[in-house]
């Protein structure tokens, strides 16, 4: 039976990058922070990880008012909270909506470099609700099935890859280049596409109020970033590099008229963003990879399938990576199943690899119970990568 190309292998790879602050990454950010920020009080006042799915996340973008050169919020953006979450522990009440809130306002903080103009409103939409009476709010840890046995908590196909392509890397530092810039906002998106040894980089960036007055300046410092990228890529790959940024750019007219932000991201204009629309847990979107159905960001890191079985998938390709080089790794569980108990792995690498010897390392991944310290930790947390750690990987990779 033929088996399903790896990216490197194809003639033809796209991969595209949706920033920090893309809509969709900052619904996602704040998701997987909120998650992360509730289990860690759950674990330090209950001793466990709490029910819950806080996976419906949506950003509902603001507006601004823009002069020439400026501008401020006359409707805000809008965090909803969607999901389930338990609300209580042994009768006594969580702070559920403190944490969620101080999560959101942290996130945006830390991926919105003009946060502080950004008018915001936090809104509350999660449930308890629950066909099981104590689900949602739990007598003691007995009520708590997963405590002393995870287990798949629904049927679900997860896929990790490794290592990284020279396309997923270029993606991710073309995002990291241009960010360097303190004219630069954070809702900056790349797209690659690797035809043979040719690449094309198509970025779009925005500008940060206070910083470019006109569009000429804001084209020049554009143009300016992105001849150096070139010449950094150029260095690095083999065939011709092409970047190209801001398609719809414009070096006429007042800069409120080209991709200008007060919050360095298009929430400015309305643009909504959803939990699971944009970047998978690789921060990326690589069309050249097989897709899991699972989501990650704001799913429970002690059980459920899209948060243990996507990093279970990611550490098995991580582990057959090393041994046999680009790999990819699926894996079906089936709802109830403990995770060392899959019903099926497929396991495709480059370069053939002794028979079971990468079986063994999927299955020995697949046995390990050792995830939650690395997922509340931030391990799916969006990021920028450093400049100097993505050029060093990008060198690897290319060759």
């Amino acid at each position: 039976m033929q088996r399903t190309p790896l990216p490197h292998e194809l003639a033809v790879e796209t991969v595209e990058r949706k920033g920090v602050g893309h809509p969709d990454t900052l619904a996602d950010g704040i998701a997987e922070l909120a998650s992360i920020r509730y289990s860690q009080h759950c674990l330090d006042t209950a001793g466990a990880v709490l029910h819950h799915n806080l996976d419906k996340v949506a950003v509902l973008g603001g507006r601004a008012a823009f002069t020439d050169t400026d501008g401020a919020y006359d409707r805000p953006l809008r965090v909803v909270f969607g999901g389930r979450i338990s609300t209580s522990f042994a009768g006594r009440e969580l702070p559920v909506r403190e944490i969620l809130e101080q999560a959101a306002i942290e996130r945006l903080r830390a991926t919105l470099p003009g946060f502080d103009r950004v008018r915001l409103e936090i809104r509350h939409e999660t449930t308890d609700s629950s066909k099981f009476p104590h689900w949602f709010a739990p007598r003691s840890l007995d009520d708590l099935p997963e405590w002393t046995r995870a287990f798949s908590n629904d049927t679900a196909y997860l896929v990790g890859s490794g290592p990284r392509t020279a396309a997923e890397s270029v993606a991710l530092l073309a995002e990291a280049w241009f960010r360097r810039h303190a004219w630069a906002g954070s809702d900056i998106k790349a797209l690659v596409v690797r035809r043979g040894e040719s690449w094309t980089v198509t970025v779009c960036v925005p500008a940060l109020a206070g910083h470019l007055v006109t569009s000429a300046e804001f084209d020049d410092a554009v143009t300016a970033s992105a001849r150096e990228l070139t010449a950094e890529l150029e260095q690095r790959l083999p065939g011709r590099v092409d970047v190209v940024c801001n398609t719809r750019g414009s070096r006429t007219g007042p800069i409120s008229g080209q991709y200008f932000t007060l919050s360095g991201s298009a929430i400015d204009y309305g643009e909504d963003g959803l939990v699971g629309r944009g970047n998978a847990r690789t921060g990326l979107i690589s069309g050249a990879h097989l897709s899991g159905n699972e989501a990650t960001f704001g799913k429970n890191p002690a059980y459920h399938v899209g948060k243990v079985g996507g990093w279970l998938a990611d550490e098995a390709a991580r582990a057959v990576a090393v041994e046999f080089g680009p790999c990819r790794i699926g894996v079906l569980w089936r709802n109830g199943a403990t995770y060392d108990q899959p019903a099926s792995v497929e396991i495709t690498t480059s370069e053939p690899a002794p028979p079971g010897k990468a079986e063994e390392l999927v299955r020995a991944t697949l046995a390990r119970t050792d995830w939650m310290e690395d997922l509340l930790s931030g391990r799916y947390l969006p990021r920028i990568e450093p400049v100097e750690e993505l050029l060093a990987s990008l060198t690897q990779a290319a060759g």
